[in-house]
């Protein structure tokens, strides 16, 4: 400590040099100390000797680097940063220089990403001072830790690289002194052994989450960076929910024969979002109304008018019984279960996700072609298809090649990321442009808005024992469905690989989604949970990430999230403020360019999941595999068996989801819960357990 204390009270910093060679950094490096301290006369040629073998392969002649752990707790080299020792009799004590690098340099193999270089020099055998590994072993724990770089990377001089510096050595050695609180793998806290009583784990979240309440709205606006980092996620989530509005509102209009319309979705998204961003336990979830939701209206209309009952009635009973058992759910510490929720299951309900969006998309294309395509052009308006087409995959296309422009090498760093971010904004403006104005004259699809009403309570007159027993037996069903939905949500925001401070809230966030759709239930408005892939995409939306390169494969890593409600809070005003734009100017958007983002949210996702890798493994020549930690510990033979025993459970999910009984729908929710006992006592006897350690880890 005494080092550093030494160093900060003459820090010598050389700041954001153009330099790409490791002579060239370490020269002005040592030219810098020589013209912050010239009563040390050092001589730089001959230090240069001492750090540099040969000018000509710049080659380093001791560095010290950090070692990390990967995705499953292996060890790793960390790339961002190296300390280079040298001892000489140049100096009689220990001198310190830091250099930040404005870009990432390549410094050869292990070190292809250095952003941070700090040089120590120390006396040649002084046994009263500290040796240079000593010296260099303290700053390479520090520039380990990865909040300390994400802030120093934000420093605008050398005065604040310093400052920033300080502040973050005190966190480091505060939090070392201190016992910090530890979230299991699941996200769910370890509670100890703790005596329970009825609605204990509830109290608990409550507890957890209340002090940081203020914080939540204030996290996050303290840098222009940061500012423009939430301002780009509401506008991504505005756009990432009200197109799914129209979308499923335009579905449910279909299933229901017009009750539930796309104003009532609109309406039940803006009106459960503002209370969520406000109430719910981890602000970062998004809720909203699924495609499990909307297939489970179906059923419900279906059985209603099967059996001569008032759907609306039917309807809302049906949700007040899911929310009853969703309380229960919430107030007996039910959630815990989730702790035998693995990526696996997260993973396969996540993949299910994607591909009924992209079913839901084709369904709708199919049905353009088959209604429109044809050569009778009395009866046929072959343009309609095509243009649908033009537009859905416009959509993806555009968005894709947005999203996908931060991995280019053009403009910097910051400026990619920040076109990146305005990606699905971008994508929908323009193809609704296009679909508008260059081709206004095909008659496109959009949507009707039949019914100016919005809160229309129920009737609950007409009801009777039989349908109350009835909708009991549907609301069990539909309360496990909500039950794993929600709490997968909850799963894959609150992993560890986020990096998220503030801790979980599975119960609370269980209880405020019950409250709401109780609500929702008496007028009639569509039902919402946690949902995928909003939730996990508003988590990457709002994190700072750090690009790794290991053996010419390119990493990912979130080293900061921005834990805030105010995103979710002012993308849902500026939803409800869209119901004054109900129908004109929102009939303006084209129907194809609303399922063309479903494909693009659908697309977006799937580098997420490591199930959707070790598929493609399955079609990649074996010398080209990544280097993944999976792929170091385990057979290929054992990676395929439990790759196809995930494809096995998400085909039965689909082949149920997807099926045109209704009766067999109604089956989903079962079969989702049932993959935690598959995974936790069928699969472990398929594959060894230290197999499945490597493979399905949280990390």
């Amino acid at each position: 400590m005494k080092d550093i204390q030494k160093f900060l009270a003459h820090p010598v910093i050389l700041f954001k040099i153009h330099y790409t060679t490791v002579h060239d950094i370490v020269g002005e490096m040592i030219g810098k100390l020589a013209a912050e301290k010239p009563q040390l006369n050092i001589d730089t040629e001959k230090l240069m000797r001492c750090v540099v073998e040969d000018e000509s392969d710049h080659k380093i002649l001791d560095v010290m680097q950090g070692m990390g752990l990967d995705e499953n707790e292996a060890p790793e080299t960390e790339q961002t940063f190296i300390t280079i020792l040298c001892e000489t009799n140049e100096v009689q004590e220990n001198q310190v220089v830091m250099c930040l690098l404005p870009n990432p340099v390549n410094m050869g193999t292990g070190a292809e990403e250095v952003h941070f270089i700090c040089l120590v020099i120390s006396p040649v055998k002084e046994k009263k001072i500290k040796s240079a590994v000593e010296v260099a072993r303290s700053y390479s724990t520090l520039l380990a830790d990865y909040k300390l770089r994400r802030r120093l990377t934000r420093a605008h001089d050398p005065k604040e690289f310093a400052h920033l510096f300080e502040l973050e050595v005190h966190r480091i050695f505060t939090e070392q002194r201190n016992d910090m609180n530890i979230l299991t793998i699941d996200g769910m806290e370890d509670e100890g052994n703790d005596r329970w009583c009825f609605g204990m784990d509830f109290i608990k979240d409550c507890k957890r989450r209340l002090p940081h309440y203020l914080s939540d709205y204030t996290d996050g606006m303290g840098s222009c960076a940061s500012i423009q980092k939430i301002s780009s996620t509401i506008f991504f989530l505005y756009f990432a929910l009200i197109m799914p509005c129209i979308a499923f509102g335009v579905l449910h209009h279909y299933i229901t024969h017009g009750i539930i319309d796309v104003r009532k979705v609109v309406l039940s998204q803006a009106f459960s979002g503002l209370l969520y961003s406000a109430f719910g336990g981890q602000p970062l979830i998004i809720v909203r109304t699924t495609v499990p939701i909307a297939i489970y209206t179906k059923v419900i209309y279906a059985l209603s008018d099967s059996y001569d009952m008032n759907f609306q009635s039917f309807y809302a009973l049906t949700g007040l019984w899911n929310c009853a058992f969703l309380a229960l759910y919430s107030l007996t510490g039910v959630s815990k279960l989730m702790k035998h929720c693995s990526r696996s299951t997260e993973e396969i309900f996540g993949l299910f996700i994607s591909i009924a969006f992209c079913v839901d998309a084709i369904k709708f294309l199919v049905h353009e072609f088959d209604l429109d395509f044809c050569f009778d052009l009395d009866n046929c308006n072959p343009a309609k298809a095509l243009v649908s087409l033009i537009l859905m995959f416009g959509t993806v296309f555009i968005g894709s090649e947005i999203y996908n422009f931060r991995y280019s090498p053009y403009l910097t760093a910051a400026k990619r990321v920040l076109v990146a971010d305005y990606a699905l904004p971008t994508a929908v403006l323009l193809m609704s442009f296009v679909g508008s104005y260059l081709f206004r004259n095909v008659d496109m699809a959009t949507f009707t808005d039949d019914n100016p009403v919005m809160f229309d309570m129920v009737p609950f007159e007409d009801i009777s024992v039989g349908m109350v027993l009835a909708s009991m037996g549907l609301g069990l069903a539909l309360s496990v469905l909500f039950f794993m939905d929600q709490n997968i949500a909850s799963c894959m925001v609150n992993n560890p690989r986020n990096r998220l401070r503030k801790g979980s809230a599975f119960h609370l966030d269980l209880m405020v989604v019950a409250a709401i759709n109780t609500v929702l239930s008496i007028f009639g408005l569509p039902w919402i949970h946690g949902a995928l892939p909003h939730s996990p995409l508003h988590v990457r939306a709002l994190a700072d990430i750090e690009e790794h390169m290991d053996h010419g494969h390119l990493k990912e890593i979130v080293v900061y999230v921005r834990e805030t409600r105010i995103t979710t809070l002012v993308s849902h005003i500026l939803i409800a403020l869209s119901l004054l734009m109900i129908p004109s100017p929102l009939n303006f958007i084209p129907i194809p360019v609303l399922y063309g983002l479903f494909l693009f949210l659908a697309i977006s996702a799937l580098s997420d999941f490591q199930l959707w890798e070790r598929m493609l493994l399955i079609f990649t020549e074996q010398n080209s595999y990544p280097p993944t930690h999976y792929i170091r510990k385990v057979p290929q033979r054992m990676v395929h068996c439990f790759t196809f025993i995930q494809l096995f459970q998400l085909a039965i999910l689909c082949a149920f989801s997807f099926a045109g009984s209704p009766y067999l729908k109604m089956c989903f929710p079962v079969l989702l819960a049932l993959m935690l006992p598959i995974r936790a006592n069928i699969i472990p006897k398929l594959i060894p357990k230290r197999y499945l350690d490597a493979l399905d880890g949280h990390f």
